[in-house]
């Protein structure tokens, strides 16, 4: 009787080992798809946002996808549409105030998907939008001194690629929130170091034409302009194309121009460029990232980051101490921990109506 006991108890236990086994599940592989408005290869806003994408799956080992719209506005819709009827990814990352109403309405229509909205801002206060953070780095914080740089830079006497106008130019990509902001930033810093500096503005109407790009900069060049602001993604390479062929400057964005341009060998083209304001959102984007892995996202919220927090920065290179005198750099330094400290807050084009976005405007020919 005693070793029929044991026997039987020896059974339950293995059949509870073996249930137990057959219960066991591999972790699920968290699924992340990034919604390109553009395209990838753009050496500029678009590739900075998948490498943040990339470096985040690389440490903490998700899968990734990236879907390019080519900057297609018709696509976005029936793209998000999709991606979430396919219950698929665990989050779905989508950036630019030029995807953004379609992104909204795919949030609202689809609560239960988790969005990370990046390079635009959403309001939170009527209670929506409880499955989407957004974040968004303070470009025109990095505009301001781009501004101010070249409103000082403009007036050398030494400079041979500098003339005696008081004229410094900006060609943006599509004009949007983020690219007005870009542009209210730049119009501030110069005015704020050099009240009697003109600006002058124009848009290609996307950011691929390059060619468009070159065109606009070149008729700025020719207008008086020695320094010329490139906002507008992959299309800005024809405004540095045009500042070398013009023998004038180009300041560049997203991420240190000159030196991605000594980086293939064209260093002509490099010594042309004195600073590049440049949007660290590769890192807002992985640390987005390590908090939903970590699942401490805070949804429901939204984060603008700017120079304090490293959002933004100012490229000081080799090349911008060949170009840029210590005591400009010194002067634009200064401006940088006012703006830091908070005693100078930049205006910004978030949250503005057409008509308020216009008295900037209309500031930058005064």
């Amino acid at each position: 009787m005693k070793k029929l006991l044991l026997v039987l108890v020896a059974l339950v236990l293995t059949t509870v080992s073996l249930t137990s086994c057959a219960k066991k599940v591999e972790p699920k592989t968290l699924k992340v798809v990034v919604v390109i408005n553009t395209n990838l290869g753009d050496k500029a806003f678009s590739d900075l946002v998948w490498g943040g994408v990339q470096k985040a799956a690389a440490e903490f080992d998700f899968e990734i996808k990236a879907v390019e719209l080519g900057g297609d506005p018709t696509k976005q819709e029936p793209t998000l549409t999709e991606l979430c009827d396919s219950k698929e990814w665990d989050l779905i990352v989508a950036g630019t105030f030029n995807l953004l109403e379609a992104t909204k309405k795919a949030a609202e229509k689809y609560p239960d998907q988790k969005f990370l909205v990046y390079d635009a801002a959403i309001n939170y206060a009527d209670g929506k939008f409880k499955n989407v953070v957004s974040v968004l780095s303070k470009q025109n914080e990095g505009s301001y001194l781009a501004g101010a740089l070249a409103a000082l830079l403009t007036k050398s006497t030494t400079d041979p690629l500098v003339n005696d106008e008081k004229i410094i130019g900006f060609v943006g990509g599509g004009e949007n929130a983020a690219i007005n902001d870009f542009l209210i930033g730049y119009i501030e810093g110069a005015k704020a170091v050099d009240p009697a500096t003109k600006i002058l503005f124009s848009y290609v109407g996307n950011f691929t034409d390059s060619a468009k790009a070159k065109e606009l900069a070149l008729a700025q060049f020719q207008q008086g302009a020695d320094i010329v602001f490139a906002v507008a993604s992959s299309a800005g390479f024809g405004v540095y194309d045009a500042a070398k062929t013009a023998d004038k400057y180009a300041i560049g964005v997203d991420q240190d121009k000159a030196l991605q341009f000594k980086a293939v060998g064209d260093i002509v083209q490099a010594k042309h460029i004195p600073t590049s304001v440049v949007k660290n959102l590769d890192v807002l984007i992985y640390e987005k990232l390590s908090q939903f892995v970590k699942k401490t996202m805070p949804w429901g919220t939204h984060e603008a980051v700017g120079l304090k927090g490293n959002g933004m920065a100012l490229a000081n290179n080799e090349y911008t101490k060949l170009i840029v005198s210590a005591d400009i750099l010194a002067q634009v330094e200064a401006l940088k921990a006012k703006i830091v400290a908070g005693t100078t807050v930049v205006p910004t084009a978030i949250g503005l109506t057409t008509e308020q976005i216009q008295v900037y405007k209309d500031k930058a020919g005064q």
